[in-house]
């Protein structure tokens, strides 16, 4: 049985945020069907990962919502018939409480709920350290995450990875929504669809009658809100000289994944990304817009050139952190 955190109370609406999150990941929830994309943007993250693990490591999963890395890692190490200790890291209950039904039978796996509450009541992050507790970590990887990390947290928290790190140990993680000077220009960041659809339904008529009914700055607010569910990327020359001041080397590489349509349609509709049409309401009416509006936004980027008949091309940059 695995140990650390497990869910406790999760309500309808967060059991089915994560049901929804991991079949964007996974056809029909079924692990051994991973979506193309998810499976190609994961593989070189596993391939550069598995460079610093043996026998015994030990692996922290930081961002590990509802467990696609992790899944596809213990595949391999099974496999290959190698004992890992997995420490899983996330924040966000109704996701994690789905990579803890999938993987909370094995005794090799970890959970850590990354936010507590301080003496003021207000949210806040847990420190690496004060998670792993004596453990040092192998190899860090972080999937799809650190681009949501703002810049101003982002050098504490390489900090943090490189004082929990184990002689020789290595970070390494991806992500599909940074902006880099090398990317193409056929190519598309990941969320660049899902920004553009924030923008084409801003003025939808049914969002805008339920907007004005509501007090000025509570709308306000909420739209500050919604804004920030895919925030414009960071530039990597502005993430790099973060991570490398806590005294890390960095090699780069990447990878163009195709998305196709059905994928980015059931990755937007999962409930706390179709917040992005918020203040509509969860139903055939949000779902019906944003649908509309993903078809609207992939033929424009298709006169662009960055989307082909089905699906767009995305940009993957992977980043591979060793201390100097």
């Amino acid at each position: 049985m695995a140990s650390g955190w497990a869910p406790k109370n999760l309500n309808q609406n967060q059991v089915a945020d994560g049901e929804a999150y991991h079949c964007a990941l996974y056809h029909q929830g079924d692990i051994h069907r991973p979506a193309k994309w998810h499976e190609e943007s994961v593989s070189h993250l596993l391939e550069l990962a598995m460079g610093g693990i043996r026998d015994g490591s030990v692996v922290v999963d930081y961002g590990s919502g509802t467990g696609g890395s992790a899944i596809e890692l213990l595949k391999i190490t099974d496999d290959l018939g190698i004992s890992i200790d997995l420490v899983l890291i996330d924040p966000l209950e109704s996701w994690f409480g789905k990579a803890w039904e999938i993987l909370c039978h094995r005794d090799d796996v970890h959970f850590k709920i990354s936010t507590a509450i301080d003496s003021g009541g207000n949210v806040i992050f847990r420190d690496l350290e004060e998670m792993l507790g004596p453990r040092k970590a192998d190899v860090i990887i972080s999937s799809s995450t650190l681009h949501l990390v703002p810049l101003k947290a982002l050098e504490n928290l390489a900090k943090q990875f490189a004082r929990c790190l184990a002689h020789g140990g290595v970070v390494v993680w991806n992500s599909g929504d940074v902006e880099c000077d090398w990317r193409e220009e056929n190519v598309a960041r990941l969320h660049d669809p899902y920004r553009a659809i924030r923008e084409h339904i801003r003025n939808h008529d049914s969002r805008l009658e339920i907007l004005d009914s509501m007090e000025s700055e509570i709308a306000t607010k909420a739209e500050r809100r919604i804004d920030r569910i895919f925030p414009e990327p960071f530039s990597i020359s502005d993430m790099i000289p973060r991570i490398e001041s806590a005294g890390f080397s960095t090699e780069l590489s990447d990878k163009v994944v195709d998305f196709h349509e059905q994928d980015a349609e059931r990755f937007i509709l999962v409930p706390r990304l179709a917040g992005i049409a918020a203040p509509l309401l969860a139903g055939d009416l949000r779902d019906s817009v944003i649908r509309d509006a993903l078809a609207i936004v992939m033929e424009r980027m298709r006169e662009k050139g960055s989307c082909f008949e089905g699906g767009y091309r995305s940009h993957w940059v992977y980043g591979l952190h060793r201390l100097t």
